[in-house]
């Protein structure tokens, strides 16, 4: 991970001692500084890829030092975890709106601290692929073939990582495939070849079946033909793969990556293998695949609920018609009661087969046009458009009973949890600007479980 860079900032120098030791062990290049301004000032000297903030410091304070970080085009890209003692909703709402990617209490453990790390670095590792596939995908923007067909043998190797490719278009009339792009020495000249589809075993797995091949050992595998194994062979080791490119429900051709140095293929990336050959099957449908994209970037991947963040997207919008047309707009919060305890007792899957298991509950008694999010470890957040806080209330109690008198096995064991809920619309008292109805449905939602849990507060 020596390739992330990180700067630590905090103002007292044992603590910022020992994070630096700990990040640092990690395997992450890091950076120090004690103070908002230097902190500013090195973000824009070495450009960071993720700023450990301290929100307390003398001077500039944490929250100004992230604005000015995320307000600068040359260093707004990178991610700002703030560390805070203060461990209130108002702080936290106002750290993640100066554009922070997350929030740490302090006193923190360092396992909670490595496990934000690795969050950050699932979302900078696919952010980084995201903007691959995007430039990958504006370079196909090309309508002359030829010009395309050269396009593609220049960037294809780095999307995907494979020492080489070669595409083939499916004639189903004919019965045979074309080859219109490689990379391979063999191949020249060999533009427009066509080969029918039972002399090429692999390729033509993958027309029949509509789905990839992989191999690891070609060589002795059942696609290797008899006629390859006489006479000099296009696979140099012997990784193999076949992914079909299709448009709708017809299959178009064949992309094959051949040659592993690159380390092209594992099982995690056979999704962002076929959405780069989505792209490839037809330059014209760039505009529909970056789209599919963005909705994978606003998507909870655990629970396929939207995120935090465009969460707070859609609330802006929301709150704005509520307050345009005098509308009532109610948002639920619910958390997963004794959540811990169901991780201690039953593992982490088993957790999270739970939360799997609530978004679906809600999902179940809400309508299409609310909007679910998860807020962060077992919490959940429900925004509820032109709908009052006593019928919110009732969508709420519906919930939860169901979530009470429902079970799932688990290793020949029963599992259940309840839900504590807290809700408040927009005309509840103390609401006065759109952050007032997060904290105070907060609130409600920590008196419910004060309370004694499984329970709605309104």
């Amino acid at each position: 991970m020596d390739d992330i860079s990180v700067l630590l900032v905090d103002d007292e120098p044992d603590l910022l001692l020992n994070l630096e030791a700990a990040v640092r062990a990690e395997g992450y290049r890091v950076l120090t500084a004690t103070n908002g301004q230097q902190a500013v000032d090195m973000a824009r000297a070495h450009r960071p890829h993720l700023v450990l903030l301290d929100v307390m410091m003398p001077g500039m304070d944490g929250f100004e030092a992230c604005r000015m970080i995320k307000d600068d085009p040359d260093t707004r890209d990178a991610f700002v975890i703030f560390l805070s003692a203060k461990d209130v909703t108002q702080s936290k709402v106002v750290g993640l709106d100066s554009g922070a990617f997350d929030y740490i209490t302090k006193p923190f453990h360092y396992d909670e601290l490595f496990a934000r790390l690795r969050s950050f670095r699932r979302e900078f590792e696919y952010r980084k692929k995201l903007n691959e596939m995007m430039e990958f995908s504006r370079s196909l923007n090309v309508l002359d073939f030829d010009a395309l067909m050269t396009t593609i043998e220049k960037k294809i190797g780095f999307i995907f990582k494979s020492d080489f490719f070669s595409i083939f278009l499916w004639d189903h009339d004919k019965g045979q495939l074309k080859l219109i792009a490689d990379n391979h020495d063999d191949f020249v000249d060999l533009k427009g070849l066509e080969i029918p589809l039972e002399k090429t075993p692999l390729m033509e797995e993958v027309i029949r079946t509509c789905h990839p091949v992989y191999v690891s050992d070609f060589h002795s595998s059942k696609y290797r033909t008899e006629e390859r194994k006489g006479s000099s062979d296009k696979y140099r080791d012997p990784y193999a793969l076949g992914i079909p490119l299709v448009m709708g429900d017809r299959i178009m051709g064949v992309l094959n990556l051949n040659g592993n140095s690159k380390g092209f293929f594992d099982l995690p990336d056979l999704t962002y293998l076929q959405l780069g050959a989505e792209h490839l099957t037809s330059a014209i449908s760039n505009a529909l695949q970056y789209q599919r994209i963005m909705e994978m970037a606003v998507t909870d991947p655990l629970t396929g609920l939207y995120n935090r963040r465009y969460f707070y997207e859609r609330m802006g919008m929301e709150w704005d018609r509520a307050m345009r047309y005098k509308t009532k707009m109610s948002v639920m919060m619910t958390d997963v009661d004794f959540f811990k305890k169901v991780n201690d007792t039953f593992g982490h899957v088993c957790g999270d087969m739970i939360l799997v298991q609530t978004a679906l509950m809600l999902r179940k008694h809400l309508r299409k046009i609310d909007v679910i999010a998860r807020y962060g470890g077992e919490e959940f957040i429900v925004l509820l458009p032109e709908t009052p806080k006593q019928n919110a209330a009732i969508v709420a109690d519906r919930i939860r009973q169901d979530m009470e008198s429902s079970s799932w096995d688990w290793d020949g064991k029963q599992v259940r949890v309840t839900l504590s809920l807290g809700v408040e619309d927009t005309h509840g008292d103390g609401v006065k600007v759109m952050d007032d109805i997060i904290r105070i449905v907060d609130e409600k939602l920590y008196q419910a479980k004060e309370s004694g849990r499984n329970k709605v507060v309104a």
